[in-house]
């Protein structure tokens, strides 16, 4: 398969997955089934119709409105289709494994999900985040077997960062609290923490520690942002500055690899378990 052909495809089963995360994204926290019923205008209630279900195209031929009852339709819904779109294309373009493109392909429209929920709702459904950690869990063994350079490591280390990017998480809650007396971030954001940390730590042991840095400095941007649109609030949502920081490292992980040293053949235990075919050739 050429690469133009696969990032076509990643691009258009991204849109489609885009169209079943939005119905996740509405009917998870309201604890509701994924399957039963269709698919339905929140406000007239009326089924949509399959030919008003074509992810993105839908909406422009619609002009953003129901059918049925002419009510506004949320651009969230198209956005999140995009969004899931050139989150897996980004994949397809990052890596050239297909059994980790498919892995970092849900990972990330897992991310989607949670990062609007907590961005709407405040919290990361335990639904989602618990099924998302055990995948995960028996996932890396089977991936590392498959690609690998080191299996062995590349388990140890994706499990050893899981807790300890949890941990790190849990420190600053804690501390946070302690200094505050207040709960600025949710027992939800060490769930995701520990996901994060075995994805991160699969794919390099300095990755989860890089991704808290850059999580840290996007979620003082969200929160300004958060806070002017908001108004100061004892909460705030640390879920989408998790997902964006982790998004950033993992497309960004081979330069930031490198400028850390880790290149070498002479790393010892922080060589990366991570084989260099996942490396994006120059040539695409």
């Amino acid at each position: 398969m050429t690469t133009t052909l696969l990032l076509v495809l990643l691009g258009v089963f991204g849109l489609a997955v885009g169209s079943f995360l939005n119905v996740v994204i509405v009917r998870v926290p309201s604890e509701e089934s994924l399957l039963h019923p269709p698919s339905k205008c929140p406000l007239c209630e009326k089924p949509i119709e399959k030919r008003d279900n074509i992810p993105v195209v839908s909406w422009l031929l619609l002009k953003g409105k129901c059918r049925n009852c002419g009510e506004p339709i949320p651009a969230g819904y198209p956005l999140v289709e995009i969004a899931n779109a050139l989150l897996w294309v980004a994949v397809g373009v990052r890596f050239n494994s297909i059994p980790v493109i498919i892995a970092f392909c849900l990972l990330f429209s897992v991310l989607l999900v949670l990062s609007v929920i907590d961005l709407e709702l405040y919290i990361l459904p335990n639904r989602i985040t618990y099924p998302t950690m055990v995948v995960s869990a028996l996932a890396i063994p089977v991936l590392s077997f498959m690609v690998a350079e080191n299996p062995g490591a590349a388990i140890m280390w994706a499990y050893i960062c899981a807790v300890a990017f949890a941990g790190l998480l849990l420190l600053t809650l804690v501390g946070y609290a302690a200094i505050t007396r207040k709960d600025g971030m949710g027992m939800g954001d060490v769930k995701l923490a520990v996901i994060l940390g075995m994805w991160l730590g699969w794919l390099h042991p300095v990755l989860p520690l890089v991704a808290l840095i850059v999580s840290s400095f996007v979620g003082i941007v969200v929160g300004v942002g958060f806070m002017m649109k908001r108004g100061k609030s004892d909460y705030f949502p640390f879920g989408p500055s998790l997902a964006i920081g982790t998004i950033i490292v993992v497309l960004a992980a081979n330069p930031i690899i490198r400028f850390y040293g880790f290149d070498g053949e002479d790393e010892g235990a922080l060589r990366s378990p991570v084989p260099a075919s996942f490396e994006v050739p120059s040539g695409r």
